[in-house]
């Protein structure tokens, strides 16, 4: 389903950490008729009826289940942009923006 890498769940790990929250993490995107890719969206959340739970090295995270096949492959990353930003990245196959990377 969705991969995160040690790097982004580390830092999913910390949040959780410093709010003292044992709810689970939401992974949302959504596809805007105005733009031509996706948007993604995270936030601690609880579980509704239609819902899938997953625990993804030791994090939880919570799916619509309407969007899984829009989820299915991505990976989540947390990496540094520039000078020490860092931020989270999402590495979609079904993103129609998503390009491959080449080898």
């Amino acid at each position: 389903m969705i991969k995160l890498t040690e790097d982004a769940a580390k830092k999913i790990l910390e949040q959780i950490k410093e709010s003292g929250s044992d709810m689970p993490l939401r992974i949302a995107v959504t596809n805007h008729a105005n733009t031509k890719g996706f948007q993604y969206l995270m936030g601690f959340d609880e579980q509704k009826e239609n819902d899938s739970l997953y625990e993804v090295r030791g994090v939880k995270l919570l799916v619509t289940n309407d969007l899984l096949d829009v989820m299915k492959g991505m990976e989540i990353d947390f990496v540094e942009i520039e000078d020490e930003n860092k931020q989270f990245i999402f590495k979609n196959p079904n993103d129609p923006n998503y390009k491959l990377p080449t080898e």
